[in-house]
């Protein structure tokens, strides 16, 4: 058997079954000895879990094909065979024949049956529990329609992590190769190409691959030929899931076992079998074989003879992955809450008992305890039977959280975040679902966690970009939070500092009710913030890092045992590497953008492609190795940090160090262990540490984020620089804030600084309106992108002239076609073109149809051009984040 059977797992059937006839396939490979893989065809179907709707006789279901096309973005209705009766239902993963290939589709729910003569047959379902509901269902089909993407990528984001399924088709040799060939006329070559393809990679291909492997001499005329002559077969295979369950073996203590300790009839001379005995009577009777064997000090053998004695059972059993579980979490007691908080909540527990939901903007300045209004908010859910989901933005984040909520709620927290192993994620989804797990704690994607009757929604840190999800469907967690929790009759909690402009305006004209925490827990004094002009400290040819200002203060930190955090919105040594003799910035082959050098690699890095150039740097310009190092990062801070004070230890906390699992955790439990003095990093740790020996906050440079082309950068700035100055004297001990500018005039740093949001508010509301930005107005950004800068352009002019006369002047404004301020990454030059308009549902259906006028262009145009359709590639984002 070849290595490629090896690597998948059957869905066979024959032309047959292409045609809509369910009928066996060949011999499975499970049953050729691959016990390991488990085969999936029409006569092996099973399915555990509850069918939120179950089929009967003659039963027709809307089925969506699972393919990002736009010509395939509607539901297809198939007929459920008679063997599969009253197992097919809504959320179901199954495998449907579309014209003459077998495709992976998602049940959608039952449809009255269709008018027309001949309805195909559902060939077989997938070995899966449903994936969602049909809540689930109208949530997807929300977030389609708003973010103008195919229903099938916005299903993907409720699939189990790690289960996502897709069938391979395969084409293989029917015969020897050889006696093919002696059948094949000498002149047909394309014929020839493939037979000798397929032979000499042991005898089968995936299509694929086969056109790959054989590029321009590929001919599917060809391939249909020798299909039609028998000489070359195809079948379809569905490879293994990338993750499955995990079983463990388990030692049980059976009667005999308790009756022999309760008689004492172990023998004395068998010390080894009575500790094994002991062990599994005080922790319950069942315990892992590894978990036993560590606690009674035994070994195998010992285990082997009081199982043959029948002492004690050993089976199987499947366990969750649990990814906490050499953690502890000390049991917390809940705060008395202030006037303020409890009037908060308060409110938020009359709509939790009105059963209508409902959307609260809480917005309370750093320390003021919005986390200890969340908490009692949940135990209020969890009280009415009702479940909770907690997003936070940052992985940074959740180390912290898990803690609070953990030692406060036990074990029904749930976390969900791309750090967690596959199988851990996989695990905790399970949990979920099965109702193990009543709260769950998670960065953006875990608000599609499988939660029944959920009742209450919080997102921590509201305002913060990271919500924004930057591959289609381009969604917004705070929008989908808001439908999902109209869907379910849930609260919504908005929690913020510094809240995003749009959900202040919202505020304001009703939408959203407004909740203000005031003051901080304890009514502890807010950190006094002062301006250093770097301007008055420049010298020519030189560039101070850390202004004696700034020393002054860590000095003190020092002396007085506490801590202090240093805040650089960059990573890495130095910004870029210039040329000292030309002048010449080292720049990525891959993208518009500098190099940035890191000092502990040796290497320059592009931070958008990963793109990478080590030692010696050799200009390409000049061919000279003299080079100069302009702007700083985190590790040029560090290095300054320890040249000036050795006697501070520091611990940086960016993308460079944590990038081993659980490294944010670590990082952080070492910096509340005083094993450092000094936490440095990037905007990680901005926001939600509540450190209360942190009295110093240090801003390097205030000036990051405000030359950036986006509009949003005056109030990225102000939430940065309020949030990470909220750091200090969250303890008994009264906090300092010293930010270092080269602007310090600029309404968004002197308004963080005095700690005045209203008037950065007002003043930023006025630019939004007299610019028409949101929340005056709604943002499309189109971006095209594609290998060839021509072609990039080409079809982003042609995406305009199909756009232009669709919209009317007091409908909107259409910007572009232009060069992307990024106008290369990875590779792909980027044109955009930017729709500003108030009136974006009135233009949704016209913007799809102009999205399927450009599919035909750029089909035209890429096979006239002689490239691939995915040369040429259109992002759509809803409501950006960012125009870069």
């Amino acid at each position: 058997m070849s290595a490629l059977h090896r690597k998948f797992c059957a869905l066979e059937m024959n032309s047959n079954a292409l045609r809509g006839v369910l009928c066996p396939g060949p011999v499975s490979m499970a049953a050729k000895g691959l016990g390991d893989y488990v085969a999936v065809s029409p006569y092996n179907r099973r399915m555990s879990g509850l069918k939120e709707t179950g089929t009967g006789p003659g039963t027709f279901v809307n089925v969506l094909i699972d393919a990002p096309s736009r010509q395939l973005d509607r539901p297809f209705t198939y007929l459920v065979p008679p063997e599969l009766e009253g197992e097919v239902g809504t959320g179901s993963v199954v495998l449907v024949p579309l014209l003459n290939t077998i495709q992976v589709g998602y049940v959608l729910g039952p449809c009255p049956a269709p008018d027309v003569p001949r309805i195909r047959p559902i060939e077989a379902l997938v070995d899966e529990p449903p994936v969602f509901d049909g809540e689930m269902v109208r949530l997807c089909e929300w977030i389609a329609a708003r973010y103008l993407s195919p229903l099938s990528q916005a299903l993907r984001l409720v699939v189990p992590p790690g289960r996502s399924r897709r069938v391979v088709e395969l084409v293989s040799l029917a015969s020897d190769d050889r006696i093919i060939l002696e059948t094949i006329p000498t002149r047909a070559r394309r014929r020839r190409d493939i037979v000798s393809a397929l032979a000499a990679r042991g005898g089968e291909l995936p299509l694929s691959e086969l056109k790959e492997c054989l590029g321009e001499r590929f001919s599917p005329q060809a391939l249909k030929a020798l299909l039609e002559k028998g000489e070359v077969m195809r079948r379809f295979v569905i490879p293994q899931p990338r993750v499955s369950r995990v079983t463990v073996r388990v030692a049980e203590l059976t009667a005999a076992g308790r009756d022999a300790l309760d008689d004492g009839g172990v023998s004395g001379r068998a010390p080894a079998r009575t500790r094994l005995l002991e062990a599994l009577r005080e922790h319950g009777g069942l315990l892992t074989v590894p978990e036993l064997q560590r606690l009674a000090k035994t070994s195998s053998t010992v285990l082997k003879s009081a199982e043959e004695a029948g002492l004690v059972a050993i089976r199987r059993e499947e366990r969750l992955r649990d990814p906490f579980a050499t953690r502890s979490f000390p049991p917390m007691e809940p705060h008395e809450l202030n006037p303020e908080q409890a009037q908060a909540l308060q409110a938020i527990r009359e709509r939790m008992d009105s059963g209508e939901g409902g959307v609260f903007l809480l917005h309370g300045i750093t320390g003021s305890g919005k986390t200890e209004v969340y908490l009692h908010a949940i135990e209020e859910a969890l009280a009415r039977s009702r479940t909770a989901l907690v997003l936070v933005p940052e992985i940074a984040l959740t180390p912290q959280m898990v803690q609070r909520f953990k030692g406060r709620l036990g074990r029904e927290v749930a976390v969900l975040h791309s750090r967690l192993g596959l199988g851990e994620r996989y695990d905790q989804w399970r949990g979920i679902r099965n109702g193990d797990y009543r709260v769950v704690i998670g960065a953006r994607s875990a608000l599609f966690a499988p939660l029944r009757d959920l009742g209450l929604i919080v997102i921590d840190e509201e305002h913060e970009t990271t919500y924004k999800e930057n591959s289609s469907p381009r969604y917004h967690a705070r929008e989908v939070a808001e439908e999902r929790a109209r869907l379910s009759g849930a609260v919504l909690v908005l929690g913020s500092a510094t809240p995003q402009l749009e959900s202040r305006y919202a505020a304001d004209r009703g939408d959203y009710a407004y909740l203000r925490l005031p003051r901080r827990v304890d009514d502890r004094p807010l950190p006094g913030a002062e301006i250093v002009d770097m301007r008055e400290l420049s010298v020519p040819g030189m560039r101070t890092i850390l202004s004696p200002r700034l020393v002054n203060a860590l000095v003190r930190v020092h002396e007085t045992g506490e801590q202090a955090i240093l805040f650089l919105n960059r990573r890495g040594f130095a910004r870029f590497l210039q040329c000292h003799e030309c002048g010449h910035i080292f720049q990525c082959r891959n993208c518009s953008v500098s190099l940035c050098f890191h000092a502990r690699e040796t290497y320059l890095l592009c931070h958008h492609c990963n793109w990478s150039v080590s030692e010696p740097f050799i200009c390409p310009q000049c061919g000279k190795d003299v080079v100069r190092y302009a702007g700083i990062g985190t590790e040029r801070v560090e290095e300054e940090l320890r040249r000036l004070l050795p006697q501070m230890s520091c611990i940086r906390m960016d993308a460079d160090t944590t990038r081993r699992k659980h490294a944010h955790w670590d990082i952080l439990e070492v910096f509340k262990s005083r094993k450092a003095q000094v936490l440095l990093g990037t905007q990680m740790i901005a926001k939600g540490l509540d450190i209360p020996n942190v009295t110093l906050v240090g801003v390097i440079n205030a000036d990051t984020s405000l030359g950036l082309p986006d509009f949003r950068a005056g109030e990225r700035t102000f939430q940065l620089l309020t949030q990470v100055s909220g750091r200090a004297g969250r303890g008994s001990l009264p906090g300092r804030v010293i930010v270092q500018t080269f602007n310090p005039e600029h309404y968004a740093i002197r308004s963080a600084v005095r700690g005045d949001a209203e008037v950065f508010y007002r003043q930023e509301l006025a630019f939004r309106r007299e610019a028409r930005y949101p929340p005056f107005s709604r943002l499309v950004n189109l971006v095209i992108s594609s290998e060839g800068e021509d072609h990039a352009r080409a079809a982003a002019e042609a995406l305009g002239e199909i756009l232009k006369p669709l919209i009317q002047p007091h409908e909107g404004e259409l910007l572009g076609p232009a060069p992307a301020p990024l106008a290369r990454i990875k590779g792909r030059y980027r044109y955009h073109l930017t729709l500003k308009t108030p009136v974006l549902e009135k233009l949704a259906g016209r913007l799809r149809d102009a999205f399927a006028s450009y599919d035909s262009f750029r089909q035209s145009y890429c096979k006239g051009a002689g490239i691939a359709r995915e040369d040429i590639s259109l992002a759509v984002d809803v409501d950006p984040v960012t125009l870069l």
